[in-house]
């Protein structure tokens, strides 16, 4: 199995990048990556000044075929995480506190041991315009934060540019639904995953299957709107796959899904909708 090693890395999403990395349509590779502070954040919980912006993500990793119209499935397998990591946030002036980290185990400065549930926060492919920075959750992918991007799930995203350019990073030992404080248990980490084309998306937008559930995002700078898009793309992606009209769409999500927030702490706020297996079990894509 190959290493992806995580000094090729980027900080924004974006077509101009060259890729650091081809693998082959279904091939399963390990890919080092980077904390969020960049590796600047020292042991002492103070970061130290460096170059390198924000959550670096490891690559472009061009996926050999993939065309622009398609998508990109990445599997997740395995997330293993660095001895040690931190939690920032609130006070930017505070220090950082110190997770130490051993046997799947979590251990806070006061003692608590909490199992680790590893979280990739970065994870997406090339815009076909604009670069977006991978501290920006978009349609394709990005600063998702989202606690079902874990081991066991697919993440399909969609390509724009030839070879789709993926990249990922930012992995967080452990976090809860919103990232509230605004960061999780940041940490270097080793990602097993398997990357594969799909030349025929069920969705033109980011999406993630996991545990029988599938899930679509939507993202804004206001909370409200970023839960509304999101139920609106899932209606509109239940209507495709089963042909209910919109309204019966909504009245199946609304009793049998779920809305969820990813994040609020991004310069955009994330939300997603969530559908199980079992309310759409003849029109199940996946």
């Amino acid at each position: 199995m190959r290493r992806l090693t995580r000094e090729h890395f980027v900080t924004e999403m974006s077509k101009a990048n060259a890729p650091a990395y081809v693998v082959e349509d279904g091939e399963t590779v390990v890919v080092e990556t980077i904390d969020a502070a960049g590796g600047f954040m020292g042991r002492d919980g103070v970061r130290r000044q460096g170059a390198r912006g924000g959550n670096p993500a490891t690559g472009p990793i061009e996926a050999k075929g993939s065309q622009p119209g398609e998508a990109i499935a990445v599997t997740i397998h395995e997330v293993r995480v660095a001895d040690w990591g931190y939690i920032a946030g609130v006070d930017k002036d505070a220090k950082a506190t110190i997770i130490e980290m051993a046997g799947g185990v979590a251990t806070y400065p006061w003692g608590l041991r909490l199992p680790v549930r590893p979280v990739i926060g970065v994870i997406g492919t090339a815009p076909p315009g604009e670069a977006i920075p991978t501290t920006v959750p978009s349609d394709w992918g990005g600063n998702l934060d989202t606690v079902d991007i874990c081991a066991g799930a697919t993440v399909c995203l969609p390509v724009a540019v030839s070879g789709a350019l993926l990249a990922l990073g930012d992995v967080h030992a452990l976090q809860g639904e919103s990232e509230c404080c605004g960061t999780g248990i940041e940490c270097f980490a080793e990602v097993t995953a398997t990357v594969r084309r799909v030349r025929n998306p069920v969705w033109p937008k980011v999406h993630v299957v996991r545990n029988d559930k599938l899930m679509v995002f939507a993202h804004s700078e206001d909370l409200d709107a970023a839960a509304w898009d999101a139920v609106a793309d899932m209606a509109k992606l239940l209507t495709k796959l089963t042909g209910l009209p919109d309204i019966q769409a909504r009245r199946l999500l609304s009793t049998a899904g779920d809305v969820a927030i990813s994040q609020i702490v991004n310069p955009k706020k994330t939300c997603r909708a969530i559908i199980p297996r079992a309310a759409i079990p003849a029109s199940w894509p996946f």
